[in-house]
């Protein structure tokens, strides 16, 4: 099985699946029996933060979240997890996958993202929603049929956490595409010239 763990998956150019459409997700948990993962390209317009709060039981003291705030995936739309920076840890619910970004979704971490007086991580973003794949699902949309590659498929590269907390929304899907491109032409450069020398 291939460990997809704290990596990216890319969209390909040619996915047809408008939800998923130049999306960048971010797999924080793959296992034999199951895999989830979170969109960490497309921001929410105008999500309630009251709502948000008080589904935690958090009183909200920040007025402006939008920024921060992103359409995890179509499954458990009325769940939230933050990621962030593994600077904070809450007591429980934390998924510990790589060194750059940890995810939590108690209602401890809602309370350190929303309230001013309530310490938290330095970095974070808000996911509603999640991506989820049964047993071996994600590994067959990562494969090819027949030789060729799958409209709705997957491109799988290391995360890295500036992606995430730094870049801007809209650069997130092609800038991770170009890198994987240059990746790829790379290791075949550099096979070319091993095989001249």
């Amino acid at each position: 099985m291939v460990n997809l763990l704290g990596k990216f998956i890319i969209a390909r150019p040619t996915m047809r699946d408008t939800r998923f459409r130049e999306a960048v997700i971010l797999v924080i948990e793959h296992t034999k029996s199951h895999s989830m993962g979170l969109v960490i390209n497309k921001p929410v317009g105008n999500p309630s933060i009251a709502n948000i709060a008080k589904d935690f039981g958090v009183q909200s003291t920040k007025k402006q979240l939008q920024p921060y705030v992103y359409y995890g995936g179509p499954i458990g739309l009325n769940k939230i997890i933050v990621l962030h920076s593994p600077d904070w840890q809450a007591s429980k619910n934390t998924f510990k996958f790589n060194n750059e970004v940890w995810a939590s979704n108690s209602p401890e971490v809602v309370k350190a993202v929303l309230e001013h007086n309530t310490p938290g991580p330095s970095r974070w973003i808000v996911c509603i929603g999640q991506c989820q794949w049964s047993a071996g699902q994600l590994e067959s949309e990562l494969m090819a049929t027949n030789g060729r590659l799958k409209t709705d498929a997957w491109l799988p590269t290391p995360a890295d956490s500036n992606t995430i907390f730094k870049m801007k929304n809209h650069n997130r899907w092609k800038k991770t595409l170009k890198n994987i491109a240059s990746s790829q032409f790379d290791r075949v450069f550099n096979h070319a010239v091993a095989t001249t020398e």
